[in-house]
């Protein structure tokens, strides 16, 4: 059963990251600061899995309910080719 934006957002962070290993399919890969950042996609909304490399924080997880986070891969893929 795919979940809607809002119903992702209520779950706690081991149901999220269960539900993206099971549904998500792994889009782009981004770096910001020390923070590797992996983009799925997962039907109707969007989600960044954060990855801190330094410090061995818990991953986040940030959802987006349109496409506007694709922008920042976008960019971030123009600057590499330079």
């Amino acid at each position: 059963m795919l979940l809607s934006y809002s119903q992702f957002q209520t779950l706690a962070y081991s149901q999220q990251d269960q539900f993206v290993r099971f549904h998500g399919q792994l889009i782009a890969q981004r770096w910001h600061e020390n923070y590797s950042i992996e983009l799925y996609d997962l039907g109707v909304f969007y989600c960044e899995l954060w990855l801190e490399q330094e410090c061995l924080r818990w991953p986040s997880y940030y959802a987006f309910a349109s496409d506007t986070c694709l922008e920042l891969y976008t960019i971030q893929a123009q600057a590499a080719n330079y």
